[in-house]
């Protein structure tokens, strides 16, 4: 479970860091799968990190009872110039997960020859994604999973392997979905929340909550 509490975030920076989301307060269960959906540049990266506690909120609180997974489709704790077992090392200490079973997971799942001694820079970017993905599910068991964007990744082969392995991750845990595409958070989710003006909105039905954000974006390109 994962609640917020009068959370406000703001803008990455220093100097003018405009709200990202103001005063949020909503809580997801632990068997839930919750949509939100959200357009490019409002933060949907920031709130996934807040939720998954990898950043706190500049505001609120964040309570969470249970695991709650590294967010899904976040790869830029991956050092260009490190090996990907010296950064599989670094993760691990992050989340307090075994190194070698980490490894030996994403080893299995990204199917790379000689995946820990390749440098990250020299890999393409389907590896990499590949790599990203496959350490925030590297671990089983009861969780919260947050996915940014990214639900799964790579050629279709690639995808059905991401699929698989997140609908056994679901399968005692819950989800928060954060997406512009309608129609995946149709497919995942089944209670939904739109970012609108600053503010977490309950959703009934996501094609309207859609058109609203075209207008708002409309909107905003006219006063500019």
């Amino acid at each position: 479970m994962i609640a917020l509490d009068n959370v406000s975030i703001l803008k990455p920076g220093v100097f003018d860091r405009d709200p990202i989301l103001v005063d949020a307060t909503a809580t997801f269960g632990s068997h839930e799968r919750v949509g939100i959906l959200a357009t490019p540049g409002t933060g949907k990266s920031s709130l996934a990190r807040v939720l998954a506690g990898v950043d706190a909120p500049d505001a609120g609180t964040v309570h969470s009872e249970g695991r709650v997974s590294w967010p899904i489709g976040f790869a830029g704790f991956l050092h260009p110039k490190l090996t990907v077992g010296d950064n599989l090392k670094i993760f691990s200490r992050m989340t307090g997960v075994h190194d070698a079973a980490v490894a030996e997971f994403c080893d299995e799942f990204c199917g790379i020859a000689g995946l820990g001694e390749r440098v990250m820079e020299n890999l393409t970017p389907t590896q990499r994604a590949l790599l990203a993905y496959a350490c925030a599910v590297s671990v089983p068991g009861p969780a919260m999973w947050i996915a940014d964007e990214v639900i799964s990744v790579g050629e279709p082969q690639e995808r059905e392997r991401c699929n698989k392995v997140l609908e056994e991750r679901l399968n005692d845990g819950g989800l928060v979905f954060m997406s512009r595409n309608v129609r995946q958070l149709k497919q995942y989710c089944d209670r939904f929340y739109v970012v609108i003006n600053q503010q977490l909105v309950p959703c009934e039905d996501l094609d309207v909550a859609k058109e609203a954000l075209e207008i708002e974006a409309k909107n905003k390109r006219m006063r500019h």
